[in-house]
């Protein structure tokens, strides 16, 4: 790593900040699903019917969605351009997902009020990643 902080390139504060949110962000999601299915931590009755009607599929694009996250993070972390490939991929397919879900389930029930600002700035967060990810790669310090 020393050849790429000899290249102009190095990790910022951000890089090791956005990197750290998202390892935490995929173990704190692993361990709300283990909690939940496990029944540890109890749910309403909305987000019961919501999380019992996910198929496989749903469940399997979650993860995907997840992995995303995580190898951009990790990819961002080595200053590997893909980085912005993947966070873009995850945060699309997550608007994509949450918004087939929304008009095809009881995602809104289950949401509520403060789950939903939560979601939201969840949203604006993940778009300030891949913006902050493009200007990196454009710059390049990530190659």
């Amino acid at each position: 790593m020393e050849m790429a902080e000899d290249l102009g390139r190095k990790r910022t504060w951000w890089i090791w900040a956005i990197s750290i949110f998202y390892l935490l962000s995929a173990g704190w999601s692993v361990l709300s699903f283990v909690l939940i299915y496990s029944g540890t931590i109890s749910v309403n009755p909305a987000q019961r019917a919501y999380l019992d009607d996910l198929s496989p599929f749903d469940l399997a694009i979650s993860v995907l969605i997840g992995l995303c996250n995580l190898s951009g993070a990790v990819a961002l972390f080595n200053l590997n351009r893909v980085a912005f490939k993947l966070f873009v991929t995850a945060f699309s397919a997550s608007v994509l997902f949450v918004l087939w879900h929304a008009a095809t389930t009881g995602l809104l029930e289950a949401l509520g009020g403060a789950e939903s600002i939560g979601t939201m700035i969840g949203y604006g967060i993940s778009a300030a990643v891949c913006l902050y990810v493009w200007k990196l790669t454009k710059s390049g310090v990530l190659t």
